[in-house]
């Protein structure tokens, strides 16, 4: 499970660095990140993880949704 997780944190900051550089690329300018909005996530998210019921793993869920 903990390498599943660090591979999804892995391909979030990959795609938040090619974000960036898109909006870079773009002319847009650079945004400040709200640390007390990005923690609230993060709890979110936490408490969703252990009040999660599925026999599928996070892989599988994510590949049925992108089908």
């Amino acid at each position: 499970m903990k390498t599943t997780v660090q591979t999804l944190k892995s391909r979030i900051d990959s795609l938040e660095t090619e974000l960036i550089t898109m909006r870079r690329m773009l002319g847009a300018t650079m945004e400040k990140k709200d640390s007390k909005a990005w923690d609230r996530l993060h709890k979110i998210g936490k408490q969703i993880s252990l009040e999660w019921k599925s026999d599928k793993t996070s892989w599988q869920l994510i590949s049925e949704a992108r089908r």
